[in-house]
């Protein structure tokens, strides 16, 4: 954590976290996450792999989180005078989004079947990489 002062006696706050995720976020759980970061002041960076997002963007926010798969690490840094609040504030948020069931309605039911029932049974037909692919696919939507 590093610390910086600006005027009128405001300490600026710079805190970095990490977080394993075993799944990605539903696009309305990003949406709700952005709307959660916008009530801060601090700036805040969401960063995986080659992929980093302002957390107050959408579409930045998008690319980072609906493409997670099991044990992706997130890493956050969050600078300004709420920053350690932030990033309690956001701890708090991934842990519910994960503990959350999401429900289905019968038709995304059906499509998820159909397609695992289609990938299991061709599994012996594909390449290692492919496989590996799709059995990552098949761990985080099983439910």
């Amino acid at each position: 954590m590093a610390e910086d002062s600006i005027g009128k006696g405001e300490c600026v706050l710079e805190q970095t976290a990490v977080f394993s995720l075993f799944k990605g976020l539903s696009v309305q759980k990003v949406m709700e996450l952005v709307h959660h970061l916008e009530r801060y002041n601090s700036d805040v960076f969401f960063e995986k792999k080659q992929t980093s997002a302002n957390g107050k963007s959408m579409l930045g926010m998008m690319s980072v989180f609906t493409t997670i798969r099991i044990g992706d690490k997130v890493h956050v840094r969050a600078r300004g005078t709420d920053a350690s609040t932030l990033i309690s504030s956001v701890h708090s948020f991934l842990e519910d989004a994960e503990a959350a069931e999401e429900t289905l309605g019968y038709w995304e039911e059906e499509g998820m079947e159909t397609v695992e029932k289609a990938m299991t049974a061709s599994l012996h037909n594909w390449t290692p990489e492919v496989r590996n692919v799709a059995k990552s696919y098949l761990k985080t939507t099983r439910h």
